[in-house]
């Protein structure tokens, strides 16, 4: 067997083309939000074809390798060996340049915490395999068989099998630095906020959270210093990743979006933020999976209720909801302001924009948006509320609205060479996807629908996607094209037995498939609705 120098320079060798061959899966455990047993039921799931790929790279390499070490057996034990590792480096490298063929959607974001899981499971990987091959060596010594000694180390093709071992390994080791890391970061913003003299405002809600914040902070910024946490930042750690970043002190208006999987999380966010004022939009049946049930849902988002100082803009669906949670004591209850949809006059749902009169007391201010459907238009209800309590005018309000742009991947819309593209990639709810479907409807053109489904539904996850389907009959788009294989089959079943056409309705593996399908297909008017897209992990 290898000395000591040739099995250090195996090991470093292994290690480097498995990490790189791997290096993706970071990217996996990172968008499950670094939890291993989630990262172990993305491995399990039948539809994942990634544990298989690492199954015939180990396979191919104990086959190809035994083969040329038998090929060379002639001119020796130490040959042999070295022919049987080369072959395995080999199958390796090919499988990094094939690899290159699966692309994630969702690009790792090489983080400090992401830096620190990789070192971490390069050093795990190569302490293993440097065990592997001493111990391989000591039991090759023990048997002294020609034949044995020709694979020898056989088992070291079937390092590929393990990487996923040695990164779960890694991530547990470094998990508990990571939440006290995390922690330490939390309890600065925490300290920097007890010290801002800022409003505080938090968006709570299953629905509309980032198109409110967005909305609400180009209102206020027309009369404020408006400080708001970016894109989806709604956990503990981008509130304070936010609040650490930024020069918040000088902030007359700080907004947070909170976020909730479970009941407690916004409790904690209110601990965090300590808001005076909220707008919470609503709730329908999203992340189940964690929430388990409805009711849990509905008591953690009226957490928000029980944290806030002052009031709460609560969206009109509420009012029937809110009043009848046990759970809440009167004056919490007494903070809740509720949206009325009769205040919103004259509502013109366009194709490519939304027009509408909003009455608040004695005002009443006529918009003309960008953003689509009543939901849009219920959104800026909800911000205007909270800026008439925030003590502006009619003329600063209007002021605001003129600034209110799209949002990215909220029903933003797209032209492109004489196509409308609807792109709700990041909306993923049953009411966001009425809210997207009825807008594609009001295109004159030919209308196609690209979607994977809704996840996270729990339990409900089936039935949430044959409603899905469901919507679809009845829209009766052009065509419907489902990317995936298991949640698209509840929707076709849905969509099925609500009457839908199976001649326009097409399943594909891949949204790049769809992507250049629609290239040749999309002509001038024609528009094409994007609902929902799924990370890497679904």
């Amino acid at each position: 067997m290898f000395d000591f120098g040739g099995k250090l320079a195996t090991c470093i060798v292994t290690t480097c083309l498995l990490y790189t061959a791997t290096f993706k899966s970071l990217g996996i455990l990172q968008q499950l939000g670094y939890q291993n047993k989630a990262f172990q039921r993305w491995l399990k799931d039948k539809d994942n074809l990634y544990f298989n790929r690492l199954f015939v790279w180990s396979v191919a390499s104990l086959f190809a390798g035994g083969l040329a070490a038998v090929g060379v057996s002639l001119l020796g034990k130490e040959v042999s060996l070295v022919a049987f590792v080369s072959t395995c480096f080999l199958f390796s490298f090919f499988f990094c340049i094939t690899d290159k063929n699966y692309a994630l959607k969702v690009p790792v974001n090489v983080t400090k915490r992401l830096q620190r899981l990789a070192l971490l499971y390069i050093f795990v990987s190569a302490v293993a395999i440097f065990i592997l091959i001493s111990l391989l060596g000591i039991i090759d010594g023990l048997v002294k068989n020609q034949v044995y000694s020709l694979f020898a180390l056989a088992p070291l093709a079937f390092t590929p099998i393990l990487t996923p071992a040695f990164l779960m390994l890694g991530n547990a080791v470094l998990s508990p630095f990571e939440k006290r890391n995390n922690a330490r970061h939390v309890r600065k913003a925490k300290r920097v906020l007890d010290k801002c003299n800022a409003i505080r405002i938090g968006v709570v809600g299953s629905y509309g959270k980032t198109s409110v914040k967005h909305i609400l902070s180009t209102i206020l910024s027309s009369k404020f210093s408006v400080i708001a946490t970016p894109e989806s930042y709604n956990t503990p750690v981008g509130v304070a990743k936010t609040v650490n970043s930024l020069n918040i002190q000088n902030a007359e208006i700080f907004i947070a979006e909170m976020g909730a999987r479970r009941v407690g999380d916004i409790a904690e966010l209110c601990t965090l933020v300590n808001p005076d004022y909220a707008i919470f939009t609503g709730v329908c049946r999203q992340h189940m999976q964690t929430f388990k049930t409805e009711e849990n849902l509905l008591k953690a988002k009226c957490e928000i209720i029980q944290g806030v100082k002052n009031r709460v803009i609560c969206g009109a669906e509420l009012r029937n909801k809110i009043p009848d949670c046990s759970f809440l004591a009167d004056f919490e209850k007494d903070k809740c302001n509720y949206l009325d949809k009769k205040k919103i006059l004259s509502l013109e749902l366009g194709a490519t924009n939304t027009k509408f009169t909003f009455e608040m007391g004695e005002e009443r201010l006529g918009v003309t948006t960008a953003l689509l459907g009543s939901a849009s238009a219920e959104n800026i209800a909800l911000a205007v509320m909270l800026a008439f309590e925030l003590g502006m005018t009619k003329e600063e309000i209007m002021r605001g609205l003129e600034k209110v742009n799209p949002i990215p991947h909220r029903l933003q819309l797209i032209e492109s060479n004489g196509a409308y593209i609807l792109d709700d990639a990041y909306n993923c709810s049953e009411r966001s996807a009425k809210e997207a479907i009825d807008a594609l409807s009001r295109f004159a053109g030919r209308r196609l629908v690209v979607t994977p489904g809704i996840v996270e539904g729990g339990e409900l996850e089936q039935s949430i996607n044959e409603n899905l389907g469901e919507l679809l009959a009845k829209a009766q788009p052009d065509f419907v094209m489902l990317v995936g294989k298991k949640i698209v089959q509840w929707i076709k079943r849905g969509y099925l037995s609500a009457g839908g056409d199976e001649r326009k309705l097409g399943v594909y593996c891949s949204l790049q498939e769809v992507k250049e399908l629609l290239k040749w297909e999309l002509g001038a008017g024609d528009a094409v609705l994007f609902l929902n897209d799924l990370p890497d992990v679904y």
